[in-house]
């Protein structure tokens, strides 16, 4: 079908038309002119259609730099080290309920190791973006400018009313990203202690149960407690997006 369109579009017609008529003004005979509109035509075609259907590859999720020494590496490597843990019970579980229970919980703790350096990348960004603010700075510029709106006469105070709302805005960011580094720093810490946990929970099920007595209930609340783990921090990345930008 695609094929078919590129045949009657317009501009495809006249590019073969064109060179028809140029083999037949070099004095090609008319057969073989038209044969030419016909080879161009068909050509011009086929790579057109073959060009359009080619989807456009998708774009890798970015992943920003963590600091390094800083408290979201160390909760980062903290999460590793449970993923990494959580890998091997798996990997060592004998064939089984558990093991097959397991086993489809490892790419949703992949998932969440992925968000998890998502937000740590973001938290160093948003440190790095505090850093930029001298907050103790703007809040003796605030001061001041608000002294001098007290005593100032109408030529400048509407000047000295825009230079205060742009100390305030910059305050304003300052706040917002604090809030947004806690936030994160704080889900940071709750995922990797969760998946601390979840390895914890796997390792002592893996203990107590055998081949054919298997605690549902207890394998059950581990794929609770790991859905739970994935949508804090999920959720965290999707708060967190719009004050960063």
């Amino acid at each position: 079908m695609k094929f078919a369109r590129e045949l009657a579009e317009p501009w495809g017609l006249l590019l073969a038309a064109t060179s028809a008529g140029v083999a037949w003004a070099v004095q090609l005979p008319v057969l073989v002119a038209v044969l030419i509109g016909v080879a161009v035509l068909l050509a011009r075609a086929g790579v057109a259609s073959v060009g359009r259907e080619r989807a456009p590859e998708p774009r890798a999720a970015r992943v920003l730099d963590v600091a390094a020494g800083s408290d979201e590496e160390n909760w980062l490597h903290r999460a590793e080290g449970a993923a990494g843990g959580f890998a091997s019970l798996s990997s060592s579980l004998d064939p089984g309920p558990l093991a097959d229970r397991v086993a489809e919980m490892t790419p949703v703790v992949r998932e969440t190791l992925s968000t998890l350096r998502r937000l740590a990348g973001r938290a160093s960004a948003t440190g790095k973006a505090l850093s930029r603010v001298d907050l103790d700075a703007v809040a003796r510029e605030r001061r001041r400018l608000e002294q001098s709106l007290s005593s100032a006469g109408e030529e400048v105070r509407g000047d000295l009313e825009q230079a205060l709302t742009a100390v305030r805005a910059q305050a304003d960011v300052h706040a917002r990203l604090s809030a947004a580094r806690e936030k994160l720093l704080a889900q940071l810490q709750s995922g990797a202690l969760g998946l601390d946990s979840l390895v914890a929970r796997v390792a002592e099920l893996t203990a107590a149960t055998t081949d054919v007595a298997v605690d549902t209930g207890a394998v059950r609340e581990l794929s609770d407690q790991l859905e739970g783990i994935r949508q804090g921090v999920l959720e965290t990345e999707q708060a967190t997006r719009k004050p960063l930008g």
